[in-house]
């Protein structure tokens, strides 16, 4: 049967509620393909999910928003929280292909203005952890 033969990818998550994310590490880089609905408590998986990847300081890490459906604004401040304490220990966190929705619903849901710190990856800069 066809449905036989297809493979996951041995990172990608399917978590309860339908976010969906991949996570992808090149060159001490850490890409994760987002898609669906991120709410606060998949957010918290995602970080448990990538943290373990973070093996050294100034690692990259690139949220790829181009499958994110909707953005959830109660996860905003635990994503900007994340993002402080990633530059703690000297890594970037990069929001790549994020749509302008999404963006704004960011900068609405963070009552601090510390979201407008989150750096937007260049279309160049997005690719540099494509697919392997």
């Amino acid at each position: 049967m066809p449905g036989e033969s297809t493979r996951r990818p041995p990172r990608l998550y399917v978590l309860e509620g339908g976010l969906g994310f991949e996570i992808r590490e090149r060159d001490g880089d850490v890409r994760v393909t987002l898609s669906g609905v991120l709410d606060r408590p998949m957010l918290q998986r995602l970080i448990a999910a990538v943290r373990p990847r973070l093996r050294s300081r100034d690692c990259r890490i690139v949220l790829d928003g181009r499958g994110l459906d909707h953005l959830d604004f109660r996860a905003v401040r635990d994503l900007v929280a994340w993002h402080r304490g990633l530059r703690d220990y000297g890594h970037t966190l990069l929001l790549a292909g994020w749509r302008p929705y999404h963006r704004a619903i960011l900068i609405l849901g963070d009552q601090y203005g510390e979201a407008a710190a989150l750096r937007v990856a260049p279309p160049v800069a997005a690719g540099r952890t494509g697919a392997s």
